[in-house]
């Protein structure tokens, strides 16, 4: 996709907004339309902002994958699962215009909305993702992220909900031969929770006012090409 002058400003101001922590995107662009005009002269009004940045979900996608991408080969991954819901559990019976929403479970409870299924490198990239309805079981998804005829399994970290997949978990406390699990793996498998909690605390990773799950991915595209571009450059 060829990016012309003002789609390349506009993913810019959004990008750098992401990386200031600022929570309302809109709120963000009428700041740098009204005091930072001397470096970007020429901006649209705040309806084709919006639109650019959800028109651009594939673009943030590819950005933040080509981020990640460089990592050495011999590094180890970990995968998990973190629910993006719509609403509280107990207004999920009302009629919505997301209709691909759906009623799923974690283990912080029940979740209505959608999950956000991820696989990330030791320097805490996110290298590969996946956003679906929360009734999507981890393993199923999972086995779309993960290639198991190139990829290294045993590179590959993840919680119980993940056994009988291939990658290395902790075994059931009745397994017949359980497998070595440590305490530093254990740890490595834990930076994907560090990785969540900064897309929730620092990119505001919520769904609250977006009305399509079009935007649902584009926010999230987005909110991820952030995180990976932060670790990129070091912040």
């Amino acid at each position: 996709m060829h990016l012309t002058g003002g789609i390349a400003e506009l993913m810019t101001i959004a990008l750098v907004g992401e990386l200031l922590h600022q929570s309302e995107s809109g709120t963000w662009f009428a700041l740098v339309k009204n005091e930072f005009s001397s470096l970007f002269p020429v901006l649209p009004d705040i309806t084709r902002f919006y639109r650019v940045l959800k028109n651009l979900e594939r673009v943030w996608a590819d950005f933040a994958l080509c981020l990640a991408n460089n990592a050495d080969e011999d590094t180890t991954y970990s995968t998990d699962s973190k629910p993006l819901p719509i609403c509280k559990l107990k207004r999920a019976r009302f009629p919505r215009a997301m209709t691909e929403a759906a009623k799923g479970f974690s283990t912080m409870g029940g979740v209505h909305g959608f999950k956000l299924h991820a696989v990330v490198n030791n320097a805490q990239a996110i290298c590969r993702f996946a956003i679906v309805p929360a009734n999507e079981a981890d393993v199923t998804v999972a086995r779309c992220l993960v290639n198991e005829n190139e990829d290294d399994l045993s590179l590959i970290l993840g919680d119980k909900a993940y056994l009988g997949m291939g990658i290395f978990t902790p075994s059931k406390r009745n397994a017949r031969t359980p497998q070595p699990w440590t305490k530093l793996m254990d740890s490595a498998r834990k930076l994907i929770e560090t990785v969540f909690s900064s897309l929730t605390r620092a990119k505001h990773l919520v769904l609250g006012q977006l009305n399509s799950f079009w935007s649902v991915r584009a926010s999230a595209c987005r909110k991820i090409a952030a995180h990976n571009l932060g670790l990129w450059l070091g912040l």
